[in-house]
């Protein structure tokens, strides 16, 4: 059966269109039978005997029609791929763009500054901004409800490189007990200060406990609420010590 010349240019610029995403359940052979239901039913009405003006505007305009309902169909499939990846996920697997991903995590991720202490056993991040920072040994004083001095310790305190006698900034204390002397405190058998509430434990390992000291922030330097920040994040990560089997000896 011999086509009208419209109906050819008109497969043909139909058959110009975007290619489909295959990989969807829309496939090749479903299209090509939608393709050729469309130019079957808007050929039909070419075969009418009909030969007014308006009858040949109606069959135009039928494949125009045609056509737009094709490249709809066509583009549908296109369209929803996309939405999904904007909005909610698809059923299909996710692709995510990981070179795109590393370089926001770098960026957004903050550089940090990682205290060592094995003497102790334990580890402290610090912000980037604290690069060269000190560390200050001080030691504390555990009273006796008879008021005699019964324990003492060690402080550890981590120092912002920009402290200056003439204009101190916040410290950062780690209190060191052992674990008989936490056990101890805890119990009511001494005190540190004239605090009503005693150190809060940081966390601890296999011989220490690591504690801050109670009102350590109420004088309000500078940088005290930096310091509570960095406290509220668990800096510290204890390790357990290797015990000195010599001292046993």
């Amino acid at each position: 059966m011999k086509r009208n010349k419209k109906f050819d240019d008109l497969e043909n610029k139909i058959r110009t269109l975007p290619e489909p995403d295959y990989d969807r359940k829309f496939t090749k052979e479903t299209q090509d039978i939608i393709h050729e239901n469309l130019i079957q039913f808007a050929s039909s009405y070419d075969k009418k005997k009909t030969r007014t003006v308006k009858m040949k505007k109606i069959s135009i305009g039928l494949a125009s029609i045609a056509a737009f309902l094709l490249f709809a169909i066509l583009t549908i499939p296109i369209l929803g791929l996309n939405s999904n990846q904007q909005g909610q996920p698809g059923k299909g697997e996710t692709t995510v763009d990981k070179n795109i991903d590393k370089e926001d995590t770098d960026q957004n991720e903050p550089e940090v500054n990682l205290y060592e202490n094995a003497e102790f056993g334990f580890t402290f991040t610090l912000p980037k901004s604290w690069e060269g920072y000190q560390i200050v040994a001080d030691s504390w004083e555990g009273i006796a409800p008879d008021q005699k001095q019964m324990e003492n310790g060690k402080i550890l305190l981590i120092r912002h490189p920009e402290w200056t006698e003439a204009k101190p900034r916040q410290d950062i204390p780690i209190m060191i007990f052992t674990l008989k002397q936490w056990s101890s405190l805890e119990k009511g058998e001494f005190h540190i200060g004239a605090a009503p509430i005693g150190p809060k434990m940081l966390g601890q390992n296999n011989e220490y406990v690591f504690a801050l000291p109670a009102r350590y922030n109420f004088a309000f330097l500078e940088g005290y609420e930096e310091v509570e920040t960095i406290l509220e994040n668990k800096p510290i990560q204890p390790k357990n010590v290797e015990k000195d089997s010599s001292k046993n000896d």
